[in-house]
């Protein structure tokens, strides 16, 4: 089970409902409004262990862009210094092939040699990097000229890294392709060309694209969510525990009897909420159920919206719990 973590920000605005409205255009719930930032964890996962992380050249140098290697190392190891990884680079490549479209891997008493020699936990090896700019254009409808310049990229790499547990060295192949464009429209074809980067420019930023991109898929990300809490009156405790970021205090407030049913279902839908930024799924998932228990059994129109955006909550909360 991934354990989720959560983040919240204290931004509460008290907004009408958009889950429901009645026939005569009334809204019949209201709702407290927030955001939470959702770290969902990487996808590429190393041992928790793991922290010094060597970036390791061993392409064959492009003639067109022979720093291009040196562009992508350090795209990601930049990338990396915004987390928990300590990323240090080793720009000589390892590579004595002489083919740019050869691959010649490291082999496991390489990679643990390199371990040893620079004290680091895991290798990201740069293994081939292939980088085609190309340009093409025509003349529109409108008189002008359209130009596009495209940049192709083809990475491969390699992840070494020791268990924790054995010792035994653990292997990983990543590949990566994309592509990036520029545009650009002018009254003629000259100076619509013109507006474009230069080849060697382009080609520079996709080799730092690519970089880039390995470094998010080693790293956690993050997604700010709407969550919405039912407003069961302005003396309620709960929601002003919540405003404090008292979560606890506030799912016990909300854990207390309440004058009637429905109020019962929406104070257990607001616990789901903080049980969630209490970084408990589970429980959040549960009060979901109890709430749901409730509603089943009221009759309203609006009883059954409001059960409907509950099971939903459900569901999202079942995919993190995954």
């Amino acid at each position: 089970m991934a354990n989720t973590q959560l983040i919240t920000r204290c931004r509460h605005l008290l907004a009408t409902a958009l889950l429901l409205l009645s026939g005569a255009g009334v809204v019949c719930a209201q709702q407290w409004h927030t955001t939470i930032e959702l770290s969902h964890p990487a996808e590429i996962s190393l041992p928790l262990e793991v922290s010094d992380l060597l970036l390791v050249n061993n392409t064959v140098a492009h003639p067109d862009l022979p720093t291009g290697a040196f562009y992508t190392l350090m795209a990601a190891a930049e990338t990396l210094e915004g987390s928990d990884y300590l990323p240090s680079v080793l720009e000589t490549s390892q590579n004595t092939s002489g083919s740019l479209y050869r691959k010649q891997l490291l082999s496991n008493t390489q990679a643990d040699s390199l371990l040893t020699l620079y004290q680091s936990q895991a290798l990201l090896v740069l293994n081939q990097l292939i980088v085609h700019p190309s340009t093409e254009g025509f003349p529109t409808d409108n008189d002008t000229y359209y130009a596009c310049m495209q940049a192709i990229a083809a990475a491969h790499w390699t992840l070494f890294f020791r268990s924790n547990e054995s010792g035994a060295l653990h292997t990983r192949t990543l590949m990566y392709a994309d592509t990036l464009y520029w545009e650009s429209e002018a009254l003629s074809q000259s100076a619509a060309v013109e507006a474009l980067p230069d080849a060697d420019i382009a080609s520079s930023e996709m080799c730092v694209y690519v970089g880039e991109h390995m470094a998010q898929r080693l790293m956690p990300t993050m997604e700010t969510a709407d969550r919405y809490l039912y407003d069961l009156g302005k003396d309620d405790p709960g929601m002003q525990y919540f405003a404090r970021k008292q979560w606890q205090q506030a799912i016990d407030a909300w854990s207390q009897p309440q004058r009637n049913a429905r109020l019962t279902a929406y104070a257990m839908a607001n616990c789901a909420v903080a049980y969630e930024i209490l970084g408990d799924p589970g429980a959040a998932y549960a009060a979901c159920g109890s709430a749901l228990s409730v509603l089943d059994n009221l009759r309203s129109a609006d009883d059954r919206q409001q059960a409907v955006n509950i099971r939903y909550y459900q569901t999202q909360l079942r995919k993190r719990m995954e």
